[in-house]
C-alpha cells in the first residue's frame, strides 16, 4: 500500500470507531456496577491503592488535570475511591480504593481482560502480538506529533427504549 492509499484509511475514524465499540462491549460487561465509565482509571488507581496522586494518574492516563478531577470526583461520588492527605506533601492527595470499590476491582479487571481478548481474537493468533506491539509503538511515537490535547467524554448514550 502506498502513501496515497494509506491516507484514505482515515486512521482517526477507525481508531474512534474501535474505541467506541471497545467501551460499549466493556460497559455492557460492567453494566451491573454503580459506575458507567472510567473503569480503566479505577483499575489503575486500584493497582496503586493509596500510593497514587492525581498528578500521577494524569501522567499514567495521559490526561490533563481537569479530566482527572472529573474522573476522581465521579469515582468518589460513587463511593469507589477516596482522596487521602499525602503525608509527604500537604498540597497533594493520594487516591485510595474504598471498601465499596474493593468489591469491584476483580470484576473490572476480568471484564477488561475479556474485552481485550475479544478484540484481539478478531485477528489471526499469529498477528496478535505484532498488532499490540505496533499499537504501543504508534501510541508512544504519536506523542512526538504536535497537536492540541482533547478530552473524550466516556458517557453512555441512552437509547429512547432503554427506559
Amino acid at each position: 500500500m502506498d502513501i496515497s492509499e494509506r491516507s484514505l484509511l482515515q486512521i482517526g475514524k477507525l481508531c474512534g470507531s474501535i474505541t467506541k465499540q471497545y467501551l460499549s462491549v466493556l460497559g455492557k460487561k460492567l453494566n451491573h456496577l454503580p459506575i458507567e465509565r472510567y473503569y480503566y482509571a479505577f483499575w489503575v488507581i486500584s493497582q496503586n491503592d493509596g500510593a497514587i496522586s492525581q498528578k500521577d494518574l494524569s501522567e499514567l492516563l495521559n490526561a490533563d488535570k481537569v479530566i482527572i478531577v472529573r474522573i476522581v470526583d465521579y469515582l468518589s461520588e460513587k463511593g469507589f475511591i477516596e482522596r487521602k492527605s499525602n503525608p509527604e506533601d500537604r498540597r497533594s492527595h493520594l487516591l485510595a480504593i474504598t471498601t465499596t470499590g474493593k468489591k469491584h476491582v476483580t470484576t473490572v479487571e476480568k471484564a477488561i481482560k475479556e474485552t481485550d481478548t475479544e478484540f484481539l481474537d478478531a485477528l489471526p493468533k499469529e498477528r496478535q502480538n505484532d498488532f499490540v506491539s505496533d499499537l504501543i509503538s504508534v501510541a508512544n511515537n504519536s506523542t512526538l506529533i504536535k497537536g492540541e490535547r482533547i478530552a473524550l467524554d466516556y458517557s453512555l448514550i441512552k437509547q429512547e427504549n432503554d427506559g
